[in-house]
């Protein structure tokens, strides 16, 4: 993590960390591992249908419709349940979930980790795991190469000043990201969506963020917006100076 932030989770009220989307999946991943003594895991690495039925049947994921998911599969597997599968990865790179022997069991600070008033210190976990000991790129097939990930602290800095009230991702890429960085001319839409996946996505399962659904105006799909929700500045403070010329964006 960049010396410029600093994590205040304890900032947030337990009560409220306990209703953040991950942390309520993260929970119910540890609690299953300390009761099975561990996760089975597939050959193929994944973790068991009965175990990822647990976890999804009790969840629910902003940006997510879980009836289009049961419609569209006979069984669901992991890989199926998208915030089920980042969580545990998200869970296995913070350390608190490691895999031996094909199982994957919890370790002494998950199972400190478990009682509610905790559940602040478990956010900050799973926040730290996301956006430094991950690399968002395995989930999105996105061909931008961990872009803007590598800029993660910028765009949260960026994202304090300017995501008070509901904006698109397209509308916040080039406010708080270095397009430069991009480096080779890339399809329009990439960057956004990039956006979206590797920041705002996992930013509203973390809690930090909250997004909005709108049928569009003209068309088919829907547009979605973003904007900040009180536990952003409750948990991530910032020591930033700025040095240089008023024209310098970031």
């Amino acid at each position: 993590m960049p010396r410029a932030l600093r994590l205040t989770p304890y900032d947030v009220p337990f009560e409220t960390a306990l209703a953040v989307p991950m942390v309520v999946a993260a929970r119910l991943l540890l609690e299953l591992a300390v009761k099975q003594g561990g996760l089975v895991l597939t050959p193929a690495g994944f973790l068991k249908r009965a175990d990822v039925w647990h976890i999804f049947d009790q969840t629910e994921w902003p940006g997510y419709d879980k009836a289009t998911t049961l419609a569209m599969n006979k069984v669901i597997n992991e890989q199926d349940a998208y915030g089920v599968f980042f969580t545990r990865a998200a869970l296995q790179a913070a350390g608190l979930l490691r895999k031996r022997a094909g199982v994957l069991k919890a370790t002494k600070v998950a199972k400190s980790v478990l009682a509610d008033e905790a559940a602040p210190a478990l956010l900050g976990e799973l926040f730290q795991a996301v956006f430094w000991k991950m690399n968002l790129q395995d989930f999105d097939g996105n061909p931008l190469t961990f872009w803007p990930q590598h800029h993660a602290g910028l765009i949260l800095w960026c994202l304090s000043v300017t995501a008070h009230k509901w904006s698109s991702a397209e509308h916040l890429t080039p406010l708080c990201t270095i397009m430069d960085t991009i480096g080779e001319s890339v399809a329009h839409d990439l960057p956004g969506y990039a956006m979206k996946s590797r920041v705002l996505r996992p930013l509203t399962w973390l809690g930090l963020m909250e997004s909005r659904r709108q049928k569009r105006v003209s068309g088919w799909g829907h547009d979605e917006d973003f904007r900040k929700t009180p536990i952003f500045d409750q948990m991530l403070k910032f020591r930033v100076e700025m040095i240089g010329g008023q024209e310098v964006r970031h």
